[in-house]
């Protein structure tokens, strides 16, 4: 553009000159090395003012069109208000708020555990739910989710990780998972904003799936306090093994519900049918009695909301791939509302322990839920039990919910608590600290137990069950092996088959517990499953407890005893000889003695001698 201005403008000039020509010979040289000279000077200032005149053309085109811009933007910001003015009472129909905010500005969050087979989808659901990105069929999205490198490495699931999700006033999400190799601080930094643009969050549980960590899913049903249950199936795969496992176990622990159809890009349309078909019988069998409702749209999600309350278990089908069937279940974890009640006005408190840490510069740390009362930072509590049944007094010290400090943590919620010994002498270790052990209020003088009675119900065994069996119990978090030291069954005898009700004593066979009337145990051993409530509990320790062994062990073999000399109906020799005593050389002998020698003498003389004649 430079140079077209430059030569239009020669062209006016030369137009413009009338002067007459001059011969070639009268122009000297130094003349023409001026006019080189000077038409060099002018052609630089011409190229330099045309510049800058572009320039300052740009400048006003650009400013002209971020003004337009910004006109533009704030009318759509405008119409886009005014929409959501008139739209707001039709989205709160549409999705109702989960939790909502209480006075004190707390945040309450809804739990789900996440249950199902190996390879099904469970992380890459969480993955793609928290992180707001959808997978791409190779791990991207689970790769946020691991915690382990183990895990990334073979793809399964093999520990308890939680992992939150905000939802707002609208009923969208707020994701933190945005990116996989997070630091500790970008971890916190992103918990942290997901909190505060949030009206209430969802964490989600991310349980195993395979057989061999069968025993950490059932300690994170127990122990994690879920108030719904989301069983994941793979539509390639079907229903297995393991599905019908932890759906029983979601279905002993009284949990409400809902199943979730993934891969459903890659099934073929037979093979989906077939999965789908297997889901509703076993969903419609006698030991579920649920109703299976298939979700397709938005009214459907509000018809599984509005009938919580009755046998409705919703069944979604989707593709995190693709994305086909994501919004239903956002729009259903969004609209669900907590199930439990947690008592937050209680006087004492106490606290569960799951895991515990060790952090450079801040000392032992303990993670769990607070069950009922308030826990606050800088406040004396008893730490126990420990393996002689014994509760030391600590010092809670600082409190983080959701990597957020705070200074209470209420009933129902969970968080980290870094904690010391009480005593300047004593020093606190992490090794003496176990998952299982309570933090709780001095003035609610707590007792260790190391026996209780439970009403249960056999849910499998092979053959049957009698006294001094033993299994794993799964109580809250708690989980140690433990043995049936007394069944009082209604039926025959004192075994115990599959379906069979009793009222059995358990007696833990490693430590001492902390365990509450009331509260749902599972015991497993190998296929045996059965569940229970624990009606009552015994203040005992290790000591009362031999010394009742050593009784028992007596009467035992009183029975055993007794039993044998039932069965054997030999007649005695006592019957055939007459009980009297023989003395030789002041010895007494019995008449078993003289028997047998009789008849070792009748044999010599009567056989032996005449054979050898």
């Amino acid at each position: 553009s430079g140079r077209l201005e430059i030569m239009v403008v020669g062209e006016e000039a030369k137009s413009f000159r009338q002067e007459p020509p001059v011969p070639k010979n009268s122009i000297s040289k130094s003349s023409k090395k001026s006019d080189d000279k000077s038409r060099k000077k002018k052609t630089k200032t011409r190229k330099k003012k045309s510049k800058a005149a572009a320039s300052e053309k740009k400048i006003l085109k650009d400013e002209e069109a971020v003004k337009e811009h910004q006109k533009e933007s704030g009318k759509k910001e405008e119409m886009v208000a005014k929409e959501s003015k008139n739209k707001a009472p039709a989205e709160e129909d549409r999705i109702p708020p989960t939790i909502e905010r209480k006075d004190d500005g707390r945040i309450h969050d809804l739990r789900v555990a996440m249950v199902g087979n190996v390879d099904s989808g469970k992380s890459t659901l969480i993955g793609v739910l928290t992180g707001g990105e959808l997978d791409d069929g190779r791990g991207k999205a689970r790769s946020k989710i691991f915690a382990h490198r183990h895990e990334a490495a073979t793809g399964r699931t093999s520990c308890i990780s939680q992992h939150i999700v905000g939802v707002r006033d609208d009923g969208k999400f707020v994701h933190s998972n945005k990116s996989a190799n997070l630091t500790t601080a970008a971890k916190n930094k992103a918990w942290r904003e997901v909190i505060n643009n949030s009206r209430s969050v969802i964490t989600l549980v991310d349980l195993a799936g395979h057989e061999r960590y069968l025993k950490t899913t059932i300690g994170g049903l127990t122990g994690c306090f879920p108030d719904y249950a989301c069983l994941i199936i793979g539509a390639n795969m079907g229903i297995t093994k393991m599905t019908k496992e932890h759906l029983g176990v979601v279905l002993a622990l009284n949990i409400p519900v809902c199943c979730v159809v993934t891969k459903i890009d890659i099934c073929p349309s037979n093979v989906k049918a077939r999965t789908k078909r297997h889901l509703f019988r076993i969903l419609k069998s006698r030991g579920a009695k649920k109703q299976p409702f298939l979700v397709k749209d938005e009214k459907d999600v509000q018809t599984c909301l509005k009938n919580q309350s009755t046998k409705i278990t919703p069944v979604f089908m989707l593709s995190a791939v693709t994305g086909q069937g994501m919004g239903n279940l956002e729009a259903y974890l969004s609209g669900l509302r907590p199930r439990q009640t947690w008592d937050d006005e209680a006087k004492s408190v106490e606290f569960s322990i799951e895991e515990t840490f060790n952090v450079t510069g801040v000392g032992v740390v303990v993670s769990g839920t607070a069950t009922t009362g308030r826990l606050v930072a800088n406040s004396t509590l008893l730490l126990g039990p420990f393996s002689d049944g014994s509760f030391k007094p600590v010092l809670a010290r600082t409190i983080q919910r959701k990597r957020v400090p705070v200074p209470v943590c209420n009933a129902g919620e969970s968080c980290a608590v870094a904690v010391r010994s009480a005593k300047r002498k004593e020093t606190l270790r992490r090794a003496q600290i176990r998952r299982g052990m309570v933090l709780v209020d001095p003035s609610s003088d707590p007792k260790s137990t190391v026996s209780f009675e439970a009403d249960i119900l056999v849910l499998h065994h092979p053959t049957t069950i009698k006294e001094n069996y033993q299994a794993v119990v799964h109580c809250g978090i708690i989980r140690q092996t433990a043995k049936m030291v007394r069944i009082q069954h209604k039926g025959n005898g004192e075994c115990l088959r599959t379906g069979d009700k009793a009222s059995v004593l358990f007696r833990f066979m490693v430590r001492p517990e902390f365990v509450h009337v009331g509260t749902t145990i599972i015991f497993r051993e190998g296929t045996t499953k059965g569940v229970g409530k624990v009606t009552r509990v015994f203040n005992d320790s290790f000591k009362s407890v031999a010394q009742l062994t050593d009784e028992e062990m007596k009467k035992k073999k009183e029975e055993v005893q007794k039993d044998q000399e039932r069965r054997i109906r030999v007649p005695k020799v006592s019957t055939l000889v007459p009980h009297t005593e023989f003395h030789i050389h002041h010895r007494t002998v019995s008449p078993y003695f003289l028997c047998s020698l009789i008849c070792t003498i009748y044999l010599y003389v009567c056989i032996y001698i005449p054979m050898c004649v």
